[in-house]
């Protein structure tokens, strides 16, 4: 019975941590289209559609404004101005949340966008060898790491450690995030 009851609560808890972002998502967009839907109610009144019995023109409206507005974003983002307002933005105000360029870096790697934020990783002796990510290097040569805790990298240390204490790795953060989550299992693979 306690096994049965382990897996109903293992089952359980994958689903509800599968479907999370995925509900996100939806309520983020479903935010996003009932605020354009004043907007598209002119729109779709202004080019005369009025949607039909099989098609609601307004909703498909506010989610193509929602995509055009993404394009936008996006390409405001790639432009130098974007750029400069969004480095801005991370310097000024998003450093006063611990873990932020961290948390970026992961989910850019995540979705398989490439940034410079992609941290080396670097071995630190702490108790044996520890995973770390070179964050920085001082004007006097030494280190800042960020020692990621297993199995939440987001949580851990930051440590300044002499050059000569540091180890440099051809292991990929990714690789450093999937140990860490796995408790170590099947690191062997990621070392050869």
């Amino acid at each position: 019975m306690k096994s049965f009851l382990k897996i109903l609560s293992a089952t359980i808890k994958g689903g509800l941590f599968f479907l999370l972002p995925i509900v996100i998502v939806i309520l983020l967009g479903e935010k996003a289209i009932s605020i354009l839907k004043p907007l598209s109610i002119v729109i779709t009144s202004k080019l005369g559609l009025d949607g039909g019995r099989f098609f609601d023109a307004n909703y498909l409206v506010s989610i193509l404004i929602v995509i055009i507005l993404c394009f936008i974003a996006g390409w405001i983002a790639k432009i130098g101005f974007g750029q400069l307002m969004i480095n801005w933005i991370e310097n000024n105000i998003l450093i006063l949340f611990p873990g932020y360029q961290l948390m970026k870096s992961t989910m850019e790697n995540q979705v398989g966008i490439q940034s410079g934020s992609n941290f080396p990783v670097v071995l630190v002796p702490i108790d044996g060898l520890m995973f770390a990510f070179h964050m920085d290097t001082l004007p006097d040569g030494k280190l800042v790491v960020f020692v990621p805790g297993a199995p939440n990298v987001m949580e851990g240390n930051v440590i300044i450690f002499e050059r000569d204490q540091v180890q440099k790795t051809t292991i990929t953060m990714a690789e450093v995030k999937k140990i860490m989550r796995q408790l170590g299992a099947n690191s062997a693979n990621s070392f050869k």
